[in-house]
């Protein structure tokens, strides 16, 4: 008798067990399912859809040395910088359900079948021209946001971050990557090597922002460069503040936004400063004081890197020191914002918020599609003592 009470209350259990597997299945499968319905039905995602529902357009430029068009994505250009650009378009299918926190391990994310290129298409420079302002002029305000990578980027997986940051920042406007050969290695000589391409690279970029404004034009011109990609904007901005056709008063360029930027404090301050006001309208800046990637820059830079914040939030006198990042920054300049994201960087170094932080791409969004500066309730304006001003992001209340 009690053993088969004992059989009893084990088939009983086990059967409990199959009921709430069966439940989390199903309320999982429910749960997707509304996720993907929803990301279908409010997504701003509009002008770059091509054909199925899943499949979007996006643009590519790089200066990569041709190895073989016709191979596989992978072994289609070089580690190295080649004589001309290359032109052309990729069509990639994303998850609709996909967004931050999804993915387990973000080192898989563009690397798995949430984020898959379909189609490749090498293009010739008028071609090219003509498939990207026909998107241009049929998106709602004529807008292009350009994205730029930053260090040990590869191809392929520039294409991929490309089409993420597209479906997460979720505005409906073309979007185009510039491509150069950031891949040379994590040790300290490809660090260096990559720096020198970077420099090098920046006449190319000049050449692609030429290309956009004189062929394209559209009417609002967003460019968005992560990390050591600021030196390749940086180093094309001095390009083209010597052309008497972009130095002029009128504005090229609506919104430059650099993402913990690995440039010189230095070299910003003493030339880009002055480049920026004559071909931008907003620079926005995101800095971080705990991003390890850009320590490591400053030991082998032996300076001060400009993504980097002094700011700690648990020592509030720290906030005065923070001045010493806002020397491009002067009283009631509206040019330059300063945004720190130290509240909000929980990624695994501190330097991949520009991935993987839902709060940067709200507040991003809002500068971009905002005419005046937005009042987001998760950013704090901090003033300090000479009345130089910056904004915190946090998690909210």
């Amino acid at each position: 008798m009690i053993a088969f009470n004992r059989r009893l209350w084990i088939a009983a259990l086990f059967l409990i067990g199959i009921v709430i597997m069966l439940a989390a299945f199903f309320q999982n499968t429910t749960l997707v399912a509304l996720e993907r319905a929803e990301a279908f039905g409010f997504r701003r995602m509009l002008v770059t859809r091509h054909g199925e529902h899943e499949t979007f357009r996006f643009f590519y430029v790089t200066n990569r040395r041709v190895e073989q068009m016709d191979a596989a994505v992978e072994e289609r250009f070089g580690n190295e910088r080649g004589g001309r650009l290359a032109f052309g378009l990729f069509d990639t299918s994303i998850e609709p359900s996909l967004g931050l926190g999804l993915l387990i391990n973000p080192s898989d994310w563009f690397q798995n079948e949430e984020i898959q290129i379909r189609d490749i298409y090498a293009l010739e420079r008028a071609g090219f021209i003509e498939e990207l302002r026909d998107q241009v002029q049929r998106s709602p305000n004529r807008s292009l946001l350009m994205n730029i990578n930053g260090f040990r980027e590869r191809f392929p997986s520039a294409l991929r971050k490309t089409a993420f940051v597209a479906h997460v920042l979720d505005i409906d406007a073309p979007m185009l990557v510039f491509d150069w050969p950031s891949d040379q290695g994590s040790t300290p000589r490809g660090y260096r090597r990559a720096q020198e391409i970077a420099r090098e690279s920046g006449k190319d970029l000049a050449e692609t922002i030429r290309l956009i404004l004189q062929e394209i034009q559209p009417e609002h011109f967003w460019l968005l460069a992560n990390s050591m990609g600021g030196e390749v904007v940086v180093s094309a901005f001095s390009l083209l503040y010597e052309d008497p056709e972009f130095a002029d008063a009128e504005i090229e360029i609506e919104d430059v936004v650099l993402t913990a930027p690995d440039v010189s404090h230095e070299r910003f301050n003493r030339q880009f400063k002055q480049e920026i006001k004559a071909l931008t309208r907003n620079l926005t800046v995101y800095v971080s004081s705990n991003d390890r990637a850009l320590l490591m820059s400053r030991v082998l830079n032996r300076d001060r890197r400009l993504g980097e914040s002094t700011v700690d939030l648990r020592n509030p006198d720290q906030f005065e020191e923070a001045a010493e990042i806002l020397e491009m920054v002067n009283p009631d300049d509206d040019l330059v914002t300063l945004v720190d994201v130290t509240p909000i960087n929980r990624t695994r170094n501190f330097h991949n918020f520009s991935l993987e932080t839902p709060e940067y791409f709200d507040d991003l969004f809002l500068r971009l599609t905002n005419a005046e500066t937005p009042r987001s309730r998760r950013a704090y304006l901090v003033r300090t003592k000479d009345d130089k001003r910056y904004w915190v992001l946090t998690r909210g209340r």
